[in-house]
């Protein structure tokens, strides 16, 4: 992005331009670039999202590519991330990256996040990692990582799971390698989803008011372990009662939920009506998860124990 004539930022640098700007690394490799499309992140539905996977599988037909690099705004870059996770199955790396800092600004952190990826994507260690991100000299899996900070270029992180890698001074490191997503065929349809997020004094008629009949599924983020308000318990008990999977994610950045406790709306009783945890998953990750799973027909158990590994293999 750059600023308009107002100082305002929006999207307006291409594909080729990001790679002109760094003359050194493009003799390094053939590239070719693919302007997919120049939108804001926030603009970034699962339906588009579904539509550059099946353009990374098509690219991937050549069997001579080493990998591919996408430019992608902040705001929604882990859930494409992740949804490209679920739904590539090719072994060869799909680095993602950004910028913090739009290309006006003169210590934009864009082109050294872009020559990141690029080493990235030549690594001959970098197969078999799945879907990662490439910020701030930092790597990180799909599944992990968490956009913490609206501003700031360390503004990612994988908490207690670390980063799977770094780069230092031109140098690809890996430290870990990540659990394996689970992997689905490239949708054809999208499940309609919604997400509710629990807070103090919560009503049951709040959850009962988002539930249309074209809903297939709810992922509700409750506190800590994955407890609610008592009052809601009836709502959810009647969503499940209808064949509408409900999933329990939380509030907290990084944990697992689980059912541990047993009073009325704590885990324990969720788990009791029928609910599902999804263990430490995000909640928007978990709405794309299940909006695949459900478009493709996977039986509801088998979903239940996919949520119970964290949605790895």
């Amino acid at each position: 992005m750059r600023k308009d004539q107002w100082g305002k930022v929006v999207p307006a640098v291409s594909g080729h331009d990001l790679l002109e700007s760094l003359p050194n690394l493009q003799k390094e490799a053939q590239w070719e670039v693919i302007d997919f499309s120049n939108v804001a992140s926030c603009n970034m539905k699962p339906e588009r999202m579904s539509e550059l996977s099946k353009a990374v599988t098509h690219s991937f037909q050549d069997p001579s590519l080493k990998g591919v690099i996408i430019t992608h705004g902040t705001d929604t870059l882990e859930e494409t991330a992740y949804f490209l996770d679920l739904t590539i199955k090719d072994n060869r790396p799909v680095i993602l990256t950004a910028s913090q800092r739009d290309a006006s600004e003169s210590d934009s952190d864009g082109p050294r996040n872009l020559r990141n990826s690029m080493l990235i994507a030549l690594d001959s260690h970098a197969k078999g990692r799945g879907v990662v991100i490439a910020l701030n000299e930092e790597i990180h899996a799909a599944r992990d990582v968490r956009k913490l900070h609206t501003s700031h270029v360390d503004a990612f992180s994988s908490g207690e799971l670390g980063s799977l890698g770094s780069i230092d001074n031109g140098d690809v490191l890996w430290h870990r390698k990540p659990e394996p997503s689970v992997k689905f065929d490239p949708p054809h349809r999208l499940a309609k989803v919604i997400v509710c997020k629990a807070f103090t004094g919560m009503e049951e008629e709040i959850l009962e008011k988002m539930i249309d009949p074209g809903v297939e599924g709810v992922v509700i983020e409750a506190f800590g372990r994955g407890n609610l308000p008592p009052e809601v318990v009836p709502a959810i008990q009647r969503i499940i009662h209808r064949g509408v999977p409900v999933v329990v994610t939380s509030r907290c950045l990084f944990g697992r939920t689980a059912p541990t406790y047993g009073y009325l709306g704590g885990g324990a009783d969720l788990e009791r009506q029928g609910a599902f945890f999804a263990g430490d998953l995000s909640t928007e990750k978990v709405r794309l998860l299940l909006s695949i799973a459900l478009g493709q027909g996977v039986p509801l158990m088998t979903l239940k124990d996919i949520l119970g590994r964290g949605g790895v293999e």
